[in-house]
């Protein structure tokens, strides 16, 4: 994976361990710890994801936004497996090829059932989309927990 000397010098990490297979392809994603205990995310717009307007696909931005936030419900959930029960997402700007995607999500609330997490993406200054978002936590029967 070819790194983002830019990204790096404002203290992110690539994500070397993305969960899905599919982060993979569509990365690289980075990651930056905050005095907070939680973390901001980054990537930078290439040709490859933009749509025919030259512009950030909404799949793209869509599918970046899921994994951000599944960051943060894992996290809330000590690590434990959660499943995405909605994402809504709002579209306010375009995001446009070498645009630094930028977002650092919150934990809105937690129940003993259901996370909810909320995000905004910037980009130049601007918010390129919001997300709500709302998670199943994934309870492990002990057989599985052992494994």
């Amino acid at each position: 994976m070819q790194t983002d000397p830019d990204i790096i010098a404002l203290g992110y990490e690539p994500d070397l361990s993305p969960v899905d297979p599919y982060e993979v392809l569509i990365g690289p994603f980075y990651a930056r710890p905050e005095p907070e205990g939680d973390y901001s995310y980054a990537f930078r717009v290439g040709e490859q994801h933009t749509n025919v307007n030259e512009i950030a696909h909404g799949g793209m931005l869509m599918s970046f936004a899921d994994s951000v936030v599944a960051n943060a419900a894992f996290a809330a959930n000590d690590g434990m497996p959660a499943v995405t029960l909605s994402m809504n997402t709002t579209f306010l700007a375009p995001g446009r090829i070498g645009d630094l995607v930028e977002c650092r999500p919150r934990l809105v609330r937690k129940t003993r059932e259901i996370i909810f997490v909320d995000a905004d993406f910037q980009a130049r200054g601007e918010i390129l989309l919001t997300v709500k978002s709302l998670w199943k936590v994934i309870r492990l029967r002990k057989a599985q927990a052992a494994v």
